[in-house]
């Protein structure tokens, strides 16, 4: 049986948004609660990539882009990338944090002049995905692959696109659990507080197809 899962961090509002412009304020990373020992980033050598529209204009995607997400079909898939979203322990203890299962979430927000961020009102499945966790030693980090601008619940509630050649920034934003739990972290449970982590931009290129 499948059924739409809402709220609790699954699916954001329906709708596309174009991102904000370059000159937004530069912001470092962040922990939500403040005193969590865990530092949010993304990497990745290729900072360059290039346009595919699938043969379609800049306007004609976008309304194919628009109506996907309206009805709750099948999203384009995302842009293709060659990333990672890293969790280090900042701190002088091992720390551990959940990095599969539904209570994990990370989300990846696509900011600049022709960037659209989607996510549709999908279907998942009901079962509950028992959350796992990865013992992280102090000054140490976990690297998450990113393959793709698809992220969200599941790794599959949104979707971000670039559609026209310039200059973009991605942010990564993980809801996820950790042990000890921090302290002022919404209790868990099994010794785990609920903490979300915000990562700085991330600086990326897209340029026209030669």
């Amino acid at each position: 049986m499948r059924t739409t899962i809402r709220g609790l961090a699954v699916v954001a509002a329906v709708g596309l948004a174009g991102a904000a412009g370059a000159d937004d304020k530069k912001d470092g990373p962040k922990a939500d609660p403040k005193g969590t020992p865990l530092e949010l980033s993304i990497t990745g050598k290729k900072t360059a990539y290039t346009l595919d529209r699938g043969g379609l204009s800049a306007a004609e995607y976008l309304e194919k882009l628009a109506a996907a997400n309206k009805a709750g079909e099948k999203m384009p898939d995302p842009p293709a990338v060659e990333l990672a979203v890293e969790i280090k322990n900042t701190s002088d203890k091992p720390v551990t944090v959940w990095v599969k299962g539904d209570p994990f979430d990370l989300s990846l927000e696509l900011k600049g002049k022709g960037a659209v961020n989607a996510a549709p009102p999908l279907a998942f499945t009901r079962e509950f995905r028992t959350p796992e966790g990865v013992e992280i030693a102090p000054g140490k980090t976990h690297s998450i692959p990113l393959k793709s601008l698809m992220s969200g619940f599941r790794g599959m509630s949104k979707f971000a696109y670039w559609t026209t050649a310039g200059d973009y920034e991605l942010v990564a934003t993980l809801k996820t659990g950790v042990s000890p739990a921090p302290a002022d972290a919404k209790d868990a449970g099994e010794g785990y507080g609920q903490v979300t982590l915000t990562s700085a931009p991330f600086k990326l290129t897209v340029e026209d197809k030669k």
